[in-house]
């Protein structure tokens, strides 16, 4: 069979035909003139491009005859259910029709080769109702899908192209037809993805239900019908996203117990759920089509793999999906989001893995760090980075130290990651550095002085000295270096207080800087107090900075580690709280408390 043709037929006639649609659609929407029914453009250019390149093989495939006829007669029971307000169950019942008509012309699962069997085991009077269920499921899941009509278009454009390459690896198992209509379904589908958005009106779903069929169809004459139990699962795997995607708030419910998942409230199509959280609609389509591409390079890999023994196959499934889910989240909490709830200039103090921390930026850090000059009495400020949280978890005097800081500011890219994966409202880090140039530029704005406490001998000075050339207008009560005995302690502590800075940074590294900073704030009485590590190295000229593209990758860390070798130990900190932000995730709720990123 001519694969090229078909297929370039089936993209010849569906890219001008959406096209077409598209831009009809935008001018009718541009001079409304409604009411107009409920209307599905896709699933009719779908038909036609498939009905183009079938013609001339309809004569000697039957059951491209059958396919077509049925997809046909779903696609105008569809659209009449589209226009009835209880019309869903109309849909099932033509798919669930139109499927067993399909079966007993015999497009039907009959033979199947369990693992570890040589045996072909005949379904008989079960296979009919296997391909009923199935061809069911399909059209049910593309339509539950139909709310970004991209979605299921792309997904079966991917998975025909997906069983087209099955068919090439396995000729002898999928046989040419199943490659003809596959190759044909890839170029009618993926043409419309780019102009999906106004093919559908109204959110009608008679396109997704006849999309859904195709590819189930497909797949039992390429995959299910007298086939090992492998490739059985093949189909399964490609419409995993689609599948995922319907079923996600049931298992998100199963954390909860079986009574929340029978009980509960739905949460809805894993899509409408990103949605609302602020996603935008092409985040989500690349988000479910990239899934939906990782999941056909497993099913190649697993076809390629098709003499392995089934139990390796197993052992990649299951290690290839949960990679793929984990990977998933962690992107999920990486991408930006428009927050439609909460604003985030209202979000106070969230927990992370038990410890208080403010989602501030640098622009609010200095508003608060004014209003605590104001108030003219001593505040404490923490900034803790992955090994600062993973040392409160086992050092209960520096967690008592945190819970009590008046701010606590996410410092270094371990605690964004953590809090993203956790779903807390953190979105960006507020580098030593920077934090301590913007408390400084606050107290040059109230005319208050800053106090350098730490570091080797000079460096406290010299970082003095710099931050005076950049600020204007800042004042330095006084320096001191951080090598001091415990009887040299009262007069450093009175020095300080003496002089009455406004902002005092103290170097003195974690944790000992926050336990000094406690253990004097109030003799001290400086409004504000804070421990900055080893910002005042950086700010002086003794270690460079990262550059700024690794800053804003997060990948500082990486830099001063490459410069000072002696630092790698602390790494252990970034897998360590990652792993504690995982456990954290899925360990089951505590219903008597609030849920992760309110307020305090």
């Amino acid at each position: 069979m001519d694969y090229l043709g078909s297929f370039s037929t089936s993209v010849a006639v569906a890219l001008p035909a959406a096209a077409i649609v598209y831009l009809w659609e935008r001018w009718r929407l541009a001079r409304p003139g409604g009411p107009y029914a409920r209307a599905d453009f896709s699933g009719l250019i779908l038909l036609i491009a498939l009905a183009a390149a079938w013609w001339p093989h309809l004569a000697d495939n039957p059951q491209l005859t059958a396919v077509l006829f049925g997809g046909g007669l779903i696609f105008l029971i569809a659209a009449l259910a589209d226009n009835w307000s209880k019309g869903w169950w109309l849909a099932l019942l033509g798919v669930g029709v139109i499927a067993a008509l399909l079966s007993y012309q015999g497009i039907t699962v009959r033979v199947v080769n369990l693992p570890f069997s040589q045996d072909d085991i005949s379904l008989g009077w079960l296979g009919p109702v296997v391909t009923v269920v199935w061809l069911v499921i399909c059209s049910v899941l593309f339509a539950q899908a139909a709310t970004i009509l991209a979605v299921p278009l792309g997904v079966a454009g991917l998975a025909a192209g997906t069983l087209f390459l099955v068919c090439l690896l396995q000729p002898t198992i999928t046989g040419p037809v199943a490659a003809f209509m596959a190759v044909m379904m890839c170029g009618a589908a993926l043409p419309q993805v780019p102009f999906a958005r106004l093919l559908s009106y109204a959110q009608a779903r008679a396109g997704a239900y006849t999309v859904g069929y195709l590819v189930g169809a497909i797949s039992i004459i390429g995959a299910l019908k007298n086939t090992a139990f492998l490739v059985a699962l093949v189909p399964v795997i490609i419409v995993g996203v689609p599948l995922f995607a319907a079923t996600y708030s049931y298992a998100a419910e199963l954390r909860r117990g079986w009574r929340a998942v029978v009980f509960a409230e739905r949460r809805g199509h894993l899509h409408d759920l990103l949605l609302r959280q602020g996603y935008s609609e092409w985040q989500v389509i690349g988000l479910l089509l990239g899934g939906t591409v990782y999941l056909c390079l497993l099913v190649l890999l697993l076809v390629w793999m098709i003499e392995v023994t089934f139990v390796v196959k197993t052992v990649v499934v299951i290690a290839a999906l949960a990679f793929g889910l984990l990977f998933l989240y962690t992107l999920l909490r990486f991408l930006p989001q428009s927050r439609t709830g909460q604003p985030p200039a209202t979000i106070r103090q969230v927990r992370l893995l038990g410890m208080p921390l403010d989602p501030i930026t640098l622009a609010d850090a200095l508003e608060e760090a004014e209003r605590f000059l104001e108030e003219d009495h001593p505040h404490m400020i923490i900034t803790p980075d992955a090994s600062a949280v993973i040392r409160a978890q086992r050092d209960p005097e520096l967690r008592e130290i945190i819970e009590q800081a008046d701010l606590v500011a996410p410092d270094g890219a371990g605690v964004v990651l953590a809090a993203r994966l956790l779903n807390l409202p953190v979105n960006v880090r507020c580098a030593g550095c920077d934090m301590v140039e913007q408390l400084c530029r606050a107290a040059a704005n109230k005319r208050r002085a800053v106090y350098l406490l730490g570091g080797e001998p000079g460096v406290a000075e010299q970082a003095a000295a710099n931050l005076q050339q950049r600020i204007a207008g800042l004042q330095v009560a006084g320096c001191h270096d951080g090598y001091f005995s415990d009887e040299e302690e009262p007069q450093i502590v009175e020095d300080i207080r003496s002089k009455r800075p406004g902002v005092l940074l103290v170097a003195l590294g974690i944790p000992r800087q926050e336990k000094w900073i406690k253990k004097h704030l109030e003799e001290l009485g400086v409004p504000i107090c804070i421990g900055v590590g080893g910002s005042l190295d950086v700010i002086s000229g003794r270690k460079r900075r990262a550059p700024v593209w690794m800053q804003r990758a997060g990948l500082e860390w990486l830099y001063r580690t490459i410069k000072e070798p002696s630092r790698l130990p602390r790494l252990v900190a970034l897998p360590e709280i990652v792993w504690m932000s995982i456990r954290e995730l899925l360990r089951p709720p505590d219903t008597g408390s609030s849920p992760p990123g309110s307020e305090d």
